[in-house]
């Protein structure tokens, strides 16, 4: 794997751990999907915005960074039940907002500031 590629997808699991660890103190909750309101989507958006400015490419990086960090935090730190398939799906479906993010992020960071990443 390249260095980029390397350097991206651990940040965005770094980040996607962070979400789900941050989520039972900023709302109580120890699934942030639990939280109600909109702290999930938020973080997600916020966090693939950051991992994009930092880290733009490759976008498949922040996508599967962003799932690995959520599922190896669930895994890690919380009790695994029967509902942990159907929540590996939600995972892989609203991580697509992170990668949303980071992209966007992302291109204007190469496109609009004309700052490419050394590598």
């Amino acid at each position: 794997m390249r260095a980029d590629s390397l350097r991206t997808l651990l940040l965005a699991m770094v980040l996607g751990a962070g979400i789900w660890a941050l989520s039972s103190w900023l709302t109580g909750h120890r699934e942030p999907w639990d939280a109600g309101g909109s702290y999930y989507v938020v973080a997600l958006a916020l966090s693939g915005v950051l991992a994009g400015a930092i880290c733009p490419r490759p976008v498949w990086a922040n996508y599967l960074g962003s799932v690995i960090g959520q599922a190896a935090y669930e895994l890690i730190f919380l009790p695994i039940g029967p509902l942990f398939p159907l929540g590996i799906a939600f995972l892989l479906a609203y991580s697509g907002i992170f990668a949303v993010a980071a992209f966007a992020s992302g291109w204007v960071r190469l496109r609009v500031f004309n700052h490419h990443p050394k590598g």
